[in-house]
């Protein structure tokens, strides 16, 4: 069969797959599967459920004429009797309850506010909750009237906005106990403080959960372990991190508390590790200092709709952890034993785990992505990376009709010798002897990676006849803690000399490029570095620059980020004493070099790069005569490429690839 090359609008065609949860009866498996709804411009979720051979049904399918109804995190009851869920169907996020077997949703609870997270205690009596804001029933009739507020907005704190999120209010994240028999709701936390991920002790008698009560906490976030008994209703610090902390888990023996973080400080890009506690002593151990990859999946794509957070999932007998760590352009899984020792890579190798859980110490159930695939259920041997097999198969009936490019992987040398990772895909239509334009592609981060998972941006550029070229130069995960640090310092740098000698190696190797016809673009970071290309070279024919920075003395005080990221990203520079450095570090320092026809596209919600920066790069352009144009779109934010509005997200590509298609031969 003839296939067709893929198209933008493809977009609205795909299903993504994520979130497995095994029951612990460890013969069913529910998930989410999230869709695009081209009406009403954005994206849905049901839950499924099947057992570990594709024999499952659609577990929640509720409507809306309202809003777009995501039916998210399935969790099951400790006896497996019941599915819980969060769901907006009502407008807000509440936690709803299905029978295993199946039937009618019922709403569990019912705050004005919403619910966050939540999880089962192990006699399935009781939820912990999330909850941000005081506690308000939608039920509550009494309530008195609140007095009207003002929209004037009072900024006293240093981190007082975030991207996709705006300009913070005062209201913090707390948690809360829920009564599944009386519906009633307990507060557990207090203070002006964030609280996350709760986590019941196995014998129900301590909820341990994370929170920041650092003076200094606006500086430098360093988040702490908590231990609430539940019986005498006093809570103690339990472990102060020295880093972001996420993934806590807990031993089905309750004498263990895994989770993932590192000890380097709030500002490092360094690897995650697996972190172990004992509950008894508080002792910590590292169990994968000497394991020189990262816990988590870090390689970028934007057709994927899965939780990115890592997970660490014990076995039965709390011997070993299981984790997903990336290793080069894949994601795969491993376990590690309480005494350090890491088993070799559980899962096949030119794939990327968005998300796993575990069946039993034979089998996992992973979200498996490959670059033909945006990821599926499949059951893994645990025994053999390359025993597995597909469970769901989403989006068969796209994938049959359209044409993907397959990714030719190869390794090259940088200018001083470091060996550099990449990867091209051919044009659809490919022949021999004939010459293709090519686009360099740059990934954002710098802190992430390039691999073996679906990038529909790249499959249709492959598709309107471009060779497309990616590499992962110093800075991107997957390649150690060293290389991941090397551009600490070194923006413009080494980087640079490895995106550029990519660019040389594929030139001497791919006979079918077009050496005249040689495009560039990037996002974020990557953007970044197309502003930094433009200005030192002109051998490309144009350049789209996307969600990028032009400016480090500007970006210090108006990004969500700033005042922090830029000082660590450039070696300890200071806005005030390193003025100098940070202007040259800006490609707007070098506008004038520039000759390349530039298209510039963000967002107007972007609080990470934000709009001033793509302002100040197109007036710089188009004052010095340099071909521009600057592209704003309305109520997106960072995420425009990977979680936007679906027709912002098409016609962000329409413009991306026009520059280009207009600049042919």
């Amino acid at each position: 069969m003839l296939k067709r090359p893929i198209t933008v609008e493809d977009l609205y065609k795909f299903k993504f797959v994520g979130d497995p949860q095994v029951s612990p009866t460890k013969d069913k498996v529910a998930y989410v599967l999230t869709q695009v709804d081209k009406e009403k411009d954005g994206y849905y979720s049901s839950l499924y459920v099947t057992n570990l051979k594709n024999e499952g049904q659609q577990f929640t399918n509720y409507y809306s004429n309202e809003r777009l109804v995501k039916d998210t995190s399935p969790k099951w009851s400790p006896d497996g009797n019941f599915l819980a869920f969060r769901s907006n169907r009502t407008g807000k996020n509440q936690v709803w309850l299905l029978p295993s077997n199946g039937g009618e949703a019922i709403q569990l609870t019912d705050i004005k506010q919403g619910v966050g997270e939540f999880e089962w205690s192990p006699d399935g009596k009781q939820l912990a909750l999330t909850i941000t804001g005081d506690l308000a029933l939608s039920s509550d009739k009494n309530e008195e009237p609140k007095e009207e507020k003002s929209d004037v907005k009072v900024i006293s704190r240093l981190r007082y906005k975030g991207d996709g999120v705006g300009i913070y209010n005062d209201d913090y994240k707390h948690i809360y106990l829920f009564d599944l028999e009386s519906h009633s709701y307990t507060k557990v936390t207090g203070g002006d403080h964030h609280f996350s991920q709760p986590r019941f002790s196995p014998n129900g008698r301590n909820l341990f959960y994370i929170a920041t009560k650092a003076e200094d906490q606006e500086w430098g976030y360093l988040p702490a372990i908590w231990k609430y008994n539940l019986d005498s209703k006093v809570e103690s610090l339990f472990y102060q991190a020295e880093s972001y902390l996420s993934a806590l888990s807990i031993s089905p023996d309750g004498k263990w508390l895994a989770v993932a973080g590192h000890t380097r400080g709030e500002r490092s890009q360094g690897n995650t590790d697996v972190l172990l506690l004992s509950i008894a002593t508080g002792n910590l151990t590292n169990l994968t200092e000497g394991y020189d990859y990262t816990v988590g999946n870090l390689v970028g794509v934007d057709a994927k709709y899965d939780p990115a957070e890592p997970r660490l999932i014990w076995d039965e007998t709390s011997s070993h952890l299981y984790f997903s760590a990336t290793v080069g352009g894949d994601c795969q899984l491993f376990k590690v034993t309480l005494d350090g020792k890491i088993s070799g890579a559980l899962s096949p190798a030119v794939a990327t785990i968005t998300s796993f859980d575990l069946v039993n110490d034979d089998k996992a159930v992973l979200v498996l992505a490959n670059p033909h695939s945006t990821g599926d259920l499949t059951v893994q041997d645990l025994s053999n990376p390359a025993s597995f097999s597909k469970i769901t198969n989403w989006n068969q009936d796209l994938y049959q009709d359209v044409h993907l490019s397959t990714p030719e992987n190869f390794h090259y040398k940088s200018t001083d010798g470091l060996e550099i990772e990449g990867w091209v895909l051919k044009p659809f239509g490919y022949e021999e002897g004939e010459k293709y334009p090519m686009i360099l592609q740059i990934h954002g981060g710098p802190a992430t990676a390039y691999g073996n998972g679906l990038h529909h941006e790249m499959q249709v550029m492959a598709a309107k006849g471009y060779v497309v070229l990616y590499t992962n130069p110093r800075g991107s995960q997957g390649y150690g803690h060293d290389f991941v640090n090397a551009v600490i310092g070194d923006y413009g740098g080494m980087d640079y000399e490895d995106i550029i000698a990519g660019v040389d190696y594929a030139l001497a190797n791919y006979s079918y490029i077009d050496q005249s016809q040689l495009f560039v673009t990037g996002g974020s970071y990557g953007g970044y570095m197309t502003n930094v290309i433009v200005t030192r070279t002109d051998r490309f024919k144009a350049a789209v620059t996307q969600r990028s920075i032009c400016n480090w003395h500007s970006f210090y005080g108006t990004s969500d980020i700033g005042f922090y990221f830029t000082e660590w990203q450039h070696g300890h520079a200071d806005l005030w004493d390193d003025a100098e450095t940070l202007l040259k570090l800006s490609p707007l320092h070098y506008a004038r070099n520039v000759k390349t026809p530039t298209l510039i596209l963000h967002s107007e919600e972007d609080l990470r790069c934000p709009m001033e920066q793509a302002e100040q790069w197109y007036i710089a352009l188009k004052r010095l005569g340099v071909e521009t144009k600057l592209v704003r779109f309305p109520d997106e934010t960072h995420e425009l490429s990977r979680s936007g509005k679906p027709k912002h997200r098409i016609e962000r590509l329409e413009h991306l690839i026009g520059w280009f298609d207009a600049r042919l031969n």
